[in-house]
């Protein structure tokens, strides 16, 4: 909780230093307008050079970047007012995407692995759009949480500066905004790094819309607190006293813990699962897949393996309802489940089973149709879509085809005739 003198963390006071000689030297900045105009004294007295010396001068321990991440929980009102400091101009939005970088290690070290080896073993290019999809979500329809809080990041900075009056500046306005979004990563990232660590398959829908709530509201609070060092004179802001940067540390090595704990639980994770982190190519035995089909009201029913398919060539189809290539590709392969008994198309849907199903039902589709669990997609490497693989009757990958350009049923025909 964010209190109102010094000593318990807001950069206003003048008892909060860590001698007398800072607190004269806050007092003086503070008779003369406020802490973060301090630097504009210039005309308050014979103390003024004194002031300004001490303000300026460096100090050895002032806070690094864990720390200033600690001092945006502990006291956010600090963290405003340094980040307000135009002698650290862009500072903040530099913590900012450290912050990004760190969350992304922590929370996404599993789809960035499966990018690189995709990249290294296969193309280049499928690396990359492997990567993409990480750092989007995976869903090329829908923002991912990141691109959210990048959104909301450049509304916050325009808030504040359309709120900062006479003395309203972009930049300064954007470093406040960069400080009231870290707890959008903060919430994602300790929700995440704890789902992870507990082995949680599904997290209710209400604890995500309190998680959300509780990150939006944090961040609507630092909004409202930055306001007021946005319409302050840009000066130089003496820096937290020992006592504030000493607690702020220790929350932000709490932070660093963290990172680590994501980071640990998924490289044991990658080292124990390399086969679902190696791509899949042609010739590799078809990993193994349990899903569960889509009813005709579009309810999940009962799960369907590649063992109740072995014995025939399986066609595997990867898709999404947003997708148009996908769409333009279902009647092609409804013709050949149609036209080829022998052959099991499995169509396995990304994103809605309810809206799958409704197109299936509105377009007469009689193929098999399957919901993804995650984990079955990211196995068979699906980094774009559609994304289809021909399996022979003894369960090894005959070719993978990704994208629409390619003749299917010649495919599918030439693995049928050489079993």
């Amino acid at each position: 909780m964010t209190e109102r003198n010094v000593s318990a963390g807001e950069p206003m006071a003048n008892d909060g230093s860590v001698n007398g000689t800072q607190a004269g030297a806050t007092a003086a900045a503070e008779r003369a307008g406020d802490v973060t105009g301090a630097g504009d004294a210039g005309s308050a007295g014979g103390g003024t050079a004194v002031v300004e010396q001490q303000l300026r001068a460096p100090r050895p321990d002032a806070p690094r970047l864990f720390a200033r991440l600690g001092l945006a929980i502990a006291h956010p009102r600090w963290a405003l007012a340094v980040a307000a400091d135009r002698n650290h101009a862009g500072r903040s939005g530099s913590d900012l995407i450290a912050a990004i970088f760190l969350l992304l290690v922590a929370t996404q070290l599993r789809g960035l692995a499966t990018a690189v080896w995709l990249g290294g073993s296969v193309d280049l290019g499928l690396g990359m759009r492997a990567a993409l999809r990480v750092l989007t979500g995976g869903r090329e329809e829908g923002a991912s949480a990141l691109t959210v809080d990048l959104c909301l990041l450049v509304f916050g900075a325009l808030v504040v500066f359309a709120l900062a009056g006479a003395r309203r500046n972009l930049g300064r306005a954007f470093d406040l905004a960069c400080v009231a979004a870290l707890p959008l990563l903060f919430v994602d990232l300790g929700a995440t790094v704890v789902v992870r660590a507990a082995g949680i398959a599904n997290v209710p829908g209400a604890v995500g819309v309190l998680l959300s709530g509780l990150s939006y509201g944090w961040m609507g609070t630092l909004i409202a607190l930055a306001i007021r060092p946005a319409r302050i004179a840009p000066g130089r802001v003496p820096a937290p006293p020992d006592q504030i940067v000493t607690r702020a540390r220790r929350i932000g090595w709490v932070v660093a813990a963290v990172i680590a704990l994501g980071i640990v639980t998924q490289a044991v994770w990658i080292a124990r699962n390399l086969e679902l982190v190696k791509p899949m190519t042609t010739g590799d035995q078809a990993p193994v897949l349990s899903l569960a089909q889509i009813g005709p009201t579009g309810a999940l029913g009962d799960r369907l393996t590649l063992a109740d398919t072995r014995g025939k060539v399986t066609v595997l189809d990867f898709w999404a309802t947003w997708c148009t290539p996908c769409l333009a590709s279902m009647p092609r392969l409804e013709k050949l489940a149609r036209s080829h008994p022998d052959v099991a198309v499995l169509t396995v849907n990304l994103d809605d089973p309810a809206r799958a199903r409704a197109l299936f039902n509105e377009r007469g589709y009689t193929m098999k149709l399957l919901a993804d669990d995650g984990d079955v997609s990211q196995r068979y490497g699906v980094t774009s879509i559609p994304h289809t693989v021909i399996i022979d009757r003894r369960g090894v990958v005959r070719e993978v085809v990704r994208g629409t350009g390619s003749d299917l049923a010649a495919s599918v025909d030439a693995v049928r005739m050489s079993d």
